[in-house]
C-alpha cells in the first residue's frame, strides 16, 4: 500500500491497515469539574499561539474530567486535566469563538494520540487520578510521573434548578459545545508538517451541575520530575489569579465526539 496513491485513510500503524476509531465516538457519562479564575489578558495572550485572541475578559479554567465507559477504547475509562480558555480564531476565510485547551494531561495513551493526530488537541500522557467527592466538596490532582502538577478544590457545591440546566442544553444545540484546536506536526528537518487550527464539536446532554467556590495550586517541579510538563506549570504560575470565578460539577450523559465534523479553519 502507498500513502501516496489512495484517498483512503488508515491509522498508524498505517501498514496494518489499521482502522480510524468510529466517526462518532461515545461515552456512558463525563463527569468534570472546574475551577475558574480572571487573569491578566496581556500575559495570558504571550502563552496563546498567535492566530488565537484572547476573550476580552480573560478567563481561565482549570478542570479535572472523568470520561466513563468510551466505545473506543471497548468500554473502558481514564481521567483527564487540562487548562482552558476561551479564543477567537480570526483567518483569512474563516472566524471562530471557543473553547482552547491549552494543555491537556490524560491518563490513557491511547486517547492521547488519538487526539493529537486527528484532531489537533494539546494532549499529553499524565498520572491523572480520579477525583475525589466528599459531601459539598470535591478535589482533584494532576501529576506527571509522580510529581503533582497543580490541584483544583470545588467547595459549598450546591444544585442548580433543572430549568437553568435546561437552559444550559438548549445553549449547547446552539452551538456552544465548540472548542479550538491546534494541529501542530513538527518537520524532522525544521518547521513544521502540519501547522493550522481545527473546529471541534461535542455533543451531550447535561443531567446535573453542583454550583460552588474553587480554588486551583500550581506546584513547582523541576525538569527532572516533570521532564514534559515543568516549563508548562512554571508558564501557568505566571499567569495571576485576579479573582475566582464560579466552579461547578457538570455530568454530562450519553456523550458524542462527531470526529467526522472536524473542520479544519483557514
Amino acid at each position: 500500500m502507498s500513502s501516496d496513491t489512495t484517498n483512503d485513510r488508515f491509522y498508524n500503524p498505517v501498514g496494518f491497515r489499521t482502522p480510524l476509531p468510529p466517526a462518532v465516538s461515545r461515552f456512558d457519562e463525563v463527569h468534570t469539574l472546574a475551577v475558574r479564575f480572571l487573569t491578566d489578558r496581556a500575559k495570558l495572550q504571550a502563552l496563546l499561539p498567535d492566530f488565537f485572541e484572547a476573550a476580552e475578559e480573560p478567563i481561565i479554567t482549570v478542570a479535572h474530567a472523568h470520561n466513563i465507559g468510551a466505545d473506543w477504547l471497548g468500554g473502558r475509562s481514564y481521567e483527564l486535566a487540562r487548562i482552558d480558555t476561551m479564543v477567537t480564531f480570526r483567518g483569512k476565510e474563516d472566524t471562530q469563538h471557543g473553547l482552547f485547551s491549552m494543555a491537556v494531561w490524560e491518563s490513557d495513551g491511547k486517547p492521547v494520540i488519538l487526539g493529537r493526530e486527528l484532531q489537533g488537541y494539546q494532549k499529553m500522557v499524565g498520572n491523572v487520578r480520579p477525583h475525589v467527592r466528599s459531601g459539598n466538596s470535591a478535589e482533584f490532582e494532576c501529576h506527571e510521573y509522580e510529581k503533582r502538577l497543580f490541584r483544583g478544590a470545588l467547595r459549598d457545591l450546591e444544585p442548580l434548578p433543572a430549568e437553568t440546566i435546561d437552559k444550559m442544553n438548549k445553549a449547547w444545540e446552539r452551538g456552544g459545545n465548540v472548542a479550538l484546536g491546534w494541529k501542530y506536526i513538527p518537520n524532522p528537518e525544521g518547521g513544521a508538517d502540519v501547522n493550522y487550527v481545527t473546529r471541534l464539536p461535542m455533543e451531550g446532554t447535561v443531567a446535573e451541575v453542583l454550583k460552588g467556590t474553587g480554588e486551583v495550586e500550581f506546584d513547582s517541579p523541576t525538569w527532572q520530575e516533570a521532564p514534559g510538563s515543568a516549563h508548562i506549570i512554571e508558564a501557568l504560575r505566571g499567569l495571576p489569579i485576579l479573582e475566582y470565578r464560579s466552579s461547578n460539577f457538570i455530568r454530562m450523559t450519553d456523550v458524542r465526539l462527531p470526529r467526522d465534523q472536524v473542520r479544519k479553519l483557514r
